[in-house]
């Protein structure tokens, strides 16, 4: 799935509306704005929010990760989550989540 959008030019535009609209560095493959991160999150279908997550998760940095989410969302979102394994594993220990009992 992708979102791209470009970030703003117009010199107009006041610098924390510009801010919004730059391409967050947890997208490495594509432009995606804060303010489209925040709207998925909010408004987004549970895979478009699991979409986002697992980007979080595998590429911002510990603390820019909790401005966008909580440990509860990423709990309950978990199971749709796109993780390699090592990493899915590693987050589940961090957030005490319960393996499925195959």
């Amino acid at each position: 799935m992708q979102y791209p959008e470009r970030p703003s030019t117009d010199p107009k535009t006041e610098a924390s509306d510009r801010d919004l609209n730059e391409s967050l560095y947890f997208f490495p493959d594509q432009q995606i704005s804060e303010s489209r991160v925040r709207s998925i999150l909010q408004h987004g279908s549970l895979a478009e929010r699991a979409w986002v997550i697992s980007y979080l998760l595998r590429y911002a940095q510990w603390d820019d990760i909790w401005t966008y989410v909580s440990r509860d969302e990423v709990r309950e979102i978990f199971p749709q989550l796109d993780l390699p394994e090592n990493l899915q594993t590693a987050w589940a220990r961090m957030l005490k989540v319960e393996a499925p009992v195959a």
